[in-house]
């Protein structure tokens, strides 16, 4: 995958779930975040960048807050809540956008039935590791 096409899906999907965010509007917060967080803490653990989505789907919520508190409160948007909130939610929307970027395949395919090269792995004896010197 080319980097337009990975920028052009990298750039849909993350105003798709930042959309989304909507849905944590009303009583089923309560499971959404939940589920995400722990989603992020595991995908963490596991060192996937996923974990980057799932933070900033919960972050994201911060622009939701943001357009309906500028709904329902005259001059709102001159207030220190408005700003957090913003940028609360531009962070979540950078952080859907990175672990995007990183999850989604780079321009190089790998084949599943390629030998790989010969000395080039980590026990290769003509590449010694600083611990076996």
């Amino acid at each position: 995958m080319n980097k337009t096409i990975k920028s052009i899906v990298v750039l849909v999907l993350t105003a798709i779930i930042t959309v989304g965010a909507f849905f944590m509007i009303g009583p089923q917060i309560m499971i959404i975040v939940p589920v995400f967080f722990v989603a992020g803490i595991v995908f963490a653990f596991r060192r996937s960048s996923l974990s980057l989505v799932c933070f900033g789907y919960l972050f994201s919520f911060g622009l939701v807050s943001a357009y309906v508190g500028s709904l329902e409160i005259t001059d709102y948007e001159r207030t220190s809540p408005f700003v957090v909130s913003m940028v609360l939610g531009l962070v979540g929307v950078g952080l859907i956008a990175a672990g995007l970027w990183q999850a989604l395949p780079g321009r190089t395919i790998k084949k599943a039935n390629r030998m790989p090269e010969q000395g080039s792995g980590a026990n290769d004896p003509s590449n010694p590791s600083p611990l076996h010197r």
